[in-house]
């Protein structure tokens, strides 16, 4: 039905005129994946992203709106021109290309796996077989579990990452998949220290793709060569790194 929907999407679409040069653009994100994207308690979106988005709005000379939208929705959503970009730590992957076209790379971010403290689960199959663990459902972390372990694990899906770690913690699930950034944020702020980074970092090319890229639609054509080259400008001369260093502890340069 997903795929369905997004066929229509696409076919309804494709004669309307790209986005004007010039113009205002709506830039969505999911609020809900610290640090990168989030909602704070007053209802204001915040994290690296949307700094960056900030960052890269001024660059290109044009104002930016950014938007909340669930994850689940967030292609459709710009299929159907609710925002014009999508900075929500995607990966590019051929998958998506398929249905939207991704800037040049704004982020490399590794995974990791999270689990209790001394479980003895190094996310190795040997030490995860037989056992439950969780991603946020319909991203690279979920594929990469399904690839890697199949059915040799229970593998959960959850909407969000705050959900996923609410039942990490609760020993529901043995280990969870995430970002490096978003892993290394709960362990700092787990004061009872019941949850460890564990493992290497999990990198896979066919399933994580070149990096982290804003989504855009395939006709915007002009947007995606402004988009490439406000990255390639903040990457030069430092303005990327100083707003990751606010947020994360390791480079996320592409």
């Amino acid at each position: 039905m997903k795929r369905l929907a997004l066929g229509l999407a696409l076919s309804l679409f494709a004669s309307m005129p790209a986005l004007a040069d010039g113009s205002a653009i709506r830039i969505a994100t999911e609020g809900a994946y610290p640090p990168f994207n989030l909602t704070k308690p007053d209802g204001q979106l915040a994290g690296l992203e949307v700094e960056l988005a900030n960052a890269l709005c001024e660059r290109m000379k044009r104002s930016c709106t950014v938007v909340a939208q669930d994850w689940d929705g967030i292609i459709p959503g710009l299929m159907a021109r609710k925002y014009d970009a999508i900075m929500a730590t995607m990966n590019i992957t051929p998958e998506r290309l398929k249905s939207i076209a991704f800037s040049t790379p704004y982020m490399v971010v590794p995974a990791y796996f999270v689990a209790a403290t001394g479980s003895g689960i190094d996310g190795t199959l040997e030490t995860l077989r037989g056992k439950e663990i969780g991603a946020q459902t319909s991203t690279t972390h979920y594929r990469y579990a399904e690839k890697h372990f199949g059915d040799a694990v229970t593998l959960r899906s959850y909407d969000t990452t705050a959900n996923l770690l609410a039942d990490l913690k609760s020993d529901r699930i043995a280990a969870a998949i995430t970002t490096g950034a978003t892993a290394s944020d709960w362990v700092r702020e787990d004061a009872s220290k019941s949850i460890q980074l564990v493992g290497k970092p999990l990198i896979d090319a066919d399933v994580f793709g070149p990096g982290i890229g804003v989504g855009l639609r395939k006709d915007d054509t002009a947007l995606k060569q402004d988009f490439d080259a406000a990255i390639e400008s903040v990457v030069k001369d430092g303005t990327l790194a100083g707003i990751a260093a606010k947020y994360v502890d390791f480079s996320i340069t592409p």
